[in-house]
C-alpha cells in the first residue's frame, strides 16, 4: 500500500526485454530486494539493488495496461515507498493498481496553480466524485472537476516541481487508479440495490 506522496523522481537507465532500471537516491534507503515500490502508480518489485540504481521485472500485461511499456532511457518516473503503520498518510491510500490510463487534453496555467483537464473511460469517471481522491501517475491529487468523459486537477508548484508533471504534455497518456474505498462502497451499495429488486 501507498499513500501517493511521491518520494522523488528517478530516470530509467535501461531496459532489457522485462527488467528495467531506475536512477534514484532517496528510496535506496532501508530497501531490500522484494520490497514494493511504486513506480509512476504501477506496484513493482525490486529484482536487484545497486549503489544508485534499483531494477524490477515488468510483466507483459503491465507494459500493454500502463505507461510503463512506453518508457525509454532517461524518462522520468514517480517513486515512492511502501508505507509502514508509522508513515503519516499525506495523501490517501494506493494499492499501486492501474486501473486504465487517461489522456492529458489541456493544460492551464491560472495564477500560481495548473490545471491538467484528462480524458478518461467511463469506469474509472464513475467512481470518482468532486473534491475526491484519484492517484495519477502515482501521485495522490484531487478532482475539481467532472464533465462527460473528462475531470480536471489543480497543481500546486510544489507538486509540479517534485513529480514528472513538471513534463506533462498534452496528449500524454497517465497511470490511473482510484479511490479504493470509493469502490468498495460502490460494489457494496449495487449489490445491496440488486438484492433488493430481485426481492
Amino acid at each position: 500500500m501507498f499513500t501517493g506522496i511521491v518520494e522523488e523522481t528517478g530516470e530509467i537507465h535501461s531496459i532489457k526485454g522485462e527488467e528495467i532500471s531506475i536512477i534514484c537516491n532517496k528510496i535506496l534507503e532501508d530497501c531490500k530486494i522484494g520490497d514494493s515500490i511504486s513506480v509512476s502508480g504501477v506496484c513493482l518489485t525490486i529484482t536487484k539493488i545497486g549503489s544508485n540504481y534499483l531494477n524490477f521485472q515488468i510483466s507483459e500485461e503491465t507494459r500493454d495496461k500502463t505507461t510503463l511499456g512506453s518508457l525509454v532511457n532517461n524518462s522520468l518516473v514517480n517513486l515512492e515507498r511502501a508505507a509502514t503503520y508509522q508513515s503519516r498518510i499525506g495523501g490517501h491510500n494506493v494499492e499501486g493498481h492501474v486501473e486504465s490510463t487517461g489522456i492529458c487534453r489541456s493544460i492551464k496555467k491560472i495564477k500560481d496553480s495548473t490545471i491538467v483537464t484528462f480524458e478518461a473511460d467511463a469506469i474509472i469517471l464513475s467512481n470518482i466524485i468532486v473534491k475526491g481522491y484519484i492517484c495519477i501517475d502515482g501521485t495522490s491529487l484531487t478532482v475539481n472537476e467532472i464533465k462527460k468523459n473528462t475531470f480536471k486537477i489543480s497543481l500546486i508548484p510544489h507538486t509540479i516541481a517534485e513529480t514528472t508533471f513538471k513534463n506533462i504534455k498534452i496528449g500524454q497518456l497517465v497511470n490511473l487508479e482510484t479511490d479504493v474505498n470509493a469502490r468498495y462502497i460502490r460494489k457494496y451499495v449495487e449489490e445491496i440495490m440488486e438484492k433488493n429488486l430481485s426481492e
